[in-house]
């Protein structure tokens, strides 16, 4: 799983803190957008952990995660945007949500399988996690 091989190994970039450096907070809404082309061979999914102690927060979700096969809606050109906060935003489809738990500290994993030149060369990177206001 650590394999350093193109379209082979694994990578996963996270961020404890939005745009403007602030640590996430389960109670504010933020977006990440995924531009097009994720370079991934196997699948690529974002998740939630604790910072405490890594584990995933247990939310009404089965899952704090969204991937590939949740098959989120994508833009006219194909990058995809994902939400995080307490509660569904309106007008975003439960596929693009993950949910936080209000008041509490949470981590964004990117989990890439199977990555591409891309994400090495820099060619293809995540946005920055924006709080929604």
């Amino acid at each position: 799983m650590a394999n350093g091989s193109i379209n082979q190994g694994s990578k996963y970039p996270f961020t404890m803190r939005d745009k403007d450096g602030d640590l996430l907070n389960g109670s504010n809404t933020y977006k990440l957008h995924l531009s097009a082309g994720i370079p991934v061979k196997l699948y690529w999914a974002v998740t939630i952990y604790n910072p405490v102690d890594g584990t995933m927060p247990l939310t009404d979700q089965p899952f704090p995660s969204r991937n590939q096969f949740d098959q989120p809606p994508s833009n006219p050109d194909g990058s995809v945007d994902l939400y995080f906060g307490p509660a569904k935003p309106d007008r975003v489809d439960a596929k693009s949500w993950i949910q936080t738990l209000d008041g509490r500290a949470f981590i964004v994993a990117i989990r890439l399988y199977g990555v591409g030149t891309e994400f090495y060369d820099q060619t293809w990177k995540p946005d920055d996690v924006v709080k929604v206001k």
